[in-house]
């Protein structure tokens, strides 16, 4: 009985659609455009709140989240997320970003997780309600996903 109610449950989250994103490609999702550095498989879901997950469509390198927040101010308790996010961080940072008339702050750790090298970044759009939460996550060997992640290539104003 328990395995079909975890089935059910499994199944009662629709995936709204899955969709091939070319690099370079403006990929528009609520009012915001994002470009990947290569092919990915991008998915929305209808949780709670909507959710877009990217995953590269060749070969692994990273992953990104997006979704929105239904806590009025993320910052306030960040025990909710940070735990999950920055497993054993190495090295915390958390510093604020503008990007033209973005607000952003920005939490970035690196971590070794299943003998890879990751680099972790947490956006949190501060200027909107409820706030915009963007993590992603790529391996540390990868030179060219560092400098686009870095240098916010991924958001398209």
């Amino acid at each position: 009985m328990a395995v079909i109610l975890f089935l059910f449950r499994i199944s009662s989250t629709p995936i709204l659609s899955q969709t091939l994103v070319e690099p370079n490609q403006n990929f528009l999702w609520e009012t915001f455009s994002f470009v990947f550095p290569e092919p990915v498989v991008v998915k929305l879901e209808s949780t709670t709140n909507q959710k877009l997950t990217v995953y590269p469509a060749k070969r692994d390198g990273f992953f990104m989240v997006v979704r929105t927040l239904p806590w009025t101010e993320p910052l306030a308790d960040k025990s909710l997320w940070m735990d999950s996010v920055f497993t054993r961080g190495i090295d915390l940072k958390a510093f604020p970003k503008t990007l033209g008339n973005l607000n952003f702050q920005v939490f970035q750790a690196d971590q070794i997780r299943n003998q890879n090298a990751l680099r972790n970044q947490v956006w949190i759009r501060m200027d909107a309600k409820p706030a915009l939460w963007i993590w992603i996550q790529w391996k540390s060997d990868r030179k060219d996903l560092t400098e686009f992640f870095e240098s916010n290539r991924f958001l398209s104003l």
